[in-house]
């Protein structure tokens, strides 16, 4: 491109929108990248470590990034002018770069669901729920392995990415199917926490934010519902260069929702609302340092009761994560010392509603009086 091409990429007007891709493309990739980065730092300080899910959403992103950067070629190549304006050169790399970043969407989108769908394993140690988890792994999969190949070979070889003068399949059916799938995998990535937060015991509120942070992913259904508007106009190869811009914008917002959404739940006020001990960071604290010592009354003043607790069960700084294994088990054992003041040590502790999942726990309890008091 000369400098007045180049000039005149930056502008938006109406023979030339591919000032809007880019700035759409790289606005998203940024807002995606910030909302990463902030659950990984969440997570870290919560748990010191990260997991499957953590590194689905990383190369989610990174797929992103790669999709944004061949988006940005396509456009520096003609991606929103049109077709008659175009040197065979530009033309050639603008084909390269969409075929590239269509395989690069559907990868990320992959990822972003299975960083979801891990998350509710780890959620949930109900059997039911991760037989349903690993019947939509398989689905979103097969969704994967059967969406990629067509996008690699739409066109006769070996000019599979010339959709302008080759002879190719049926563009507008491919995207049809994509779309329509990844619609009925959205729906049950929201459908499928709503089950396992539905059941919990806890307040209505509670369960009211939990399932919010997941409804959010409403909003990648209707982007890729504007997707599959703009996915008519894909057989109209005569101009492909200026009519696939707006489609193109639409894949980039589908692409930055599904990982945004993916991450949400992981925010730090989704965080400070469970303060039953699924993920409340200073509650987690205060029980490992509390293991194997002797505490008085919850925080409340001296003299009303004492708890001294040993756990030789493991401690984990992060009880997300260890609710995710069904077999796990707590052993305490908690002496309870009465004085002359007679408050009920339960009145400082938590609440059963509190618990969102609930897990086997062993509890031995002995209980002996206290000294009296000498006259």
């Amino acid at each position: 491109m000369n400098s007045s091409d180049t000039h005149n990429s930056l502008q938006d007007s109406p023979d030339n929108h591919g000032a809007v891709v880019n700035i759409v493309s790289w606005f998203l990739l940024i807002c995606s990248s910030l909302l990463v980065i902030t659950r990984l730092g969440t997570i870290y300080g919560v748990s010191k470590s990260f997991h499957i899910d953590d590194g689905f959403i990383v190369v989610s992103l990174i797929l992103s990034i790669g999709q944004t950067v061949a988006t940005s070629i396509g456009v520096a190549n003609g991606l929103g002018r049109h077709l008659e304006t175009l040197s065979s050169d530009n033309i050639l790399v603008f084909q390269k770069s969409y075929y590239a970043a269509n395989v690069l969407f559907i990868a990320s989108q992959v990822f972003s669901k299975l960083s979801v769908i891990f998350f509710i394993r780890v959620i949930s140690p109900i059997a039911f729920h991760r037989t349903l988890t690993w019947i939509l792994t398989g689905a979103t999969l097969v969704w994967a392995f059967s969406s990629v190949p067509m996008l690699l070979f739409q066109c006769d070889t070996p000019r599979v990415w010339d959709a302008i003068t080759n002879e190719c399949i049926d563009q507008r059916a491919i995207w049809n199917y994509i779309n329509a799938v990844n619609i009925i995998l959205d729906i049950c990535l929201i459908w499928l926490p709503f089950t396992v937060v539905w059941k919990l015991k806890t307040r209505f509120k509670r369960k009211l934010v939990v399932m919010s942070c997941f409804a959010t992913r409403v909003l990648t259904i209707a982007a890729i519902g504007w997707q599959v508007e703009e996915s008519q106009d894909i057989p109209n190869h005569q101009d492909m260069t200026f009519t696939y811009w707006s489609f193109v914008v639409s894949m980039s917002l589908v692409q930055s929702l599904g990982i945004m959404t993916a991450c949400t739940p992981y925010l730090k006020p989704f965080l400070d609302s469970l303060e039953s001990g699924l993920i409340r960071s200073d509650d987690i604290r205060r029980r490992t340092a509390a293991a194997g010592k002797s505490i008085t009354g919850y925080g409340r003043p001296d003299g009303s009761s004492s708890v001294s607790q040993s756990r030789p069960a493991r401690a984990s700084p992060n009880e997300l994560r260890d609710l995710g294994h069904p077999n796990a088990t707590a052993t305490a054992s908690i002496t309870v010392k009465k004085t002359e003041n007679g408050a009920d040590w339960e009145t400082g502790s938590h609440s059963s509603q509190v618990k969102l999942i609930k897990q086997v726990k062993t509890w031995r309890v002995t209980s002996s009086p206290g000294p009296t008091s000498e006259d």
